[in-house]
């Protein structure tokens, strides 16, 4: 059966609020959520949203509200609280505009300049922003190479009654260690349904929050929700294998890039999304992943890529210092 939603689960939106300081120099304040945790550590690609929510604010005067690509280095981990976010246009265009953003936490001020000379640099970032509505050329030309099962009927999903999807198993059974993954309700096929090998796993998911549709802001906490294919890999109690049936990772992001190739407007109430995800290898603790976004018809709406590395638990929780 689908999760029951926690009384105290706040909106996405709400979670990824910015508030502008001073947009003549690209200043702006968000406040990180502690429903977005990964035990203790906030969600990596969540924090990284609230860059893209400023950066929309900052370019909605130029009418070029939105992300076509980004890429997020993961200087530090981000805690609970206050952060501060900085834009600076590097590359001016008519129709796409470069940005470098700064995400900084600790020692801020409640005036300018924000910041100190001891405020901690948690995320940099480099962004190109444009409209994306904008006519040009389209051309179809991407098909997954392999298909997945039959698309389930969403209304069987909630009552975990479809044929081919169910609950995802991990989170069945670890949901309530990790605050983050209680706002996503996630679907895997059935042992049973035809599917990928388990190291390319697929997934469709939704919102926890009724009526909450999926918007562009999403999409960084979406593609960095987690590495299900290392968790694919997870033996049951009793069987050999890589690790422990019990032994629990923590998996915290060194880069992350995404392209959205169509915008996710909340006008749309796209509730649903379909994820694919590859790892072509985890060696020595650290992992590549690729995560395909499409919509219920099939649209390509965006791609994801990272570096992230795997971690005994116990990191997460000893407190900041080098992953």
């Amino acid at each position: 059966m689908a999760q029951p939603l926690r009384p105290d689960l706040i909106t996405y939106s709400k979670a990824v609020e910015v508030e502008t300081l001073d947009a003549n120099t690209g200043t702006y304040r968000a406040n990180i959520s502690d429903a977005y945790l990964i035990v203790s550590v906030p969600n990596g690609g969540y924090v990284a949203a609230t860059i893209l929510q400023a950066a929309s604010l900052f370019m909605a005067p130029k009418s070029q509200p939105h992300t076509l690509t980004a890429h997020w280095e993961f200087l530090t981990r981000s805690t609970v609280g206050s952060v501060i976010i900085t834009l600076q246009i590097i590359k001016p265009g008519r129709q796409l505009t470069t940005l470098h953003a700064t995400l900084y936490q600790n020692d801020l001020l409640p005036s300018a300049p924000w910041v100190t000379s001891t405020s901690r640099k948690c995320i940099t970032a480099y962004l190109t922003m444009t409209s994306l509505p904008l006519a040009g050329l389209s051309l179809t030309t991407f098909a997954l190479s392999n298909p997945p099962p039959p698309a389930p009927d969403f209304s069987l999903l909630p009552s975990d009654t479809d044929p081919n999807w169910t609950n995802h198993p991990f989170l069945s059974t670890h949901l309530n260690r990790v605050a983050s993954l209680q706002n996503l309700h996630f679907y895997a096929p059935r042992p049973s349904a035809p599917h990928q090998p388990r190291t390319i796993p697929d997934m469709w998911i939704r919102l926890s929050t009724p009526n909450s549709p999926f918007t562009t802001v999403h999409l960084p906490y979406v593609i960095d929700s987690l590495p299900f294919s290392v968790e694919a890999l997870r033996p049951a109690a009793g069987q050999d294998g890589p690790f422990g049936h019990d032994e629990l990772f923590w998996y915290p992001t060194v880069v992350m890039n995404l392209e959205v190739k169509r915008p996710l407007e909340e006008s749309h109430k796209v509730e649903w999304l379909f994820l694919r995800m590859k790892t072509r290898e985890i060696m020595n603790g650290r992992f590549d992943l690729e995560v395909v976004v499409m919509d219920k018809e099939g649209a390509l709406v965006a791609v994801g890529t990272q570096v992230g590395l795997v971690l005994g638990m116990e990191r997460n929780l000893k407190g900041r210092g080098k992953m």
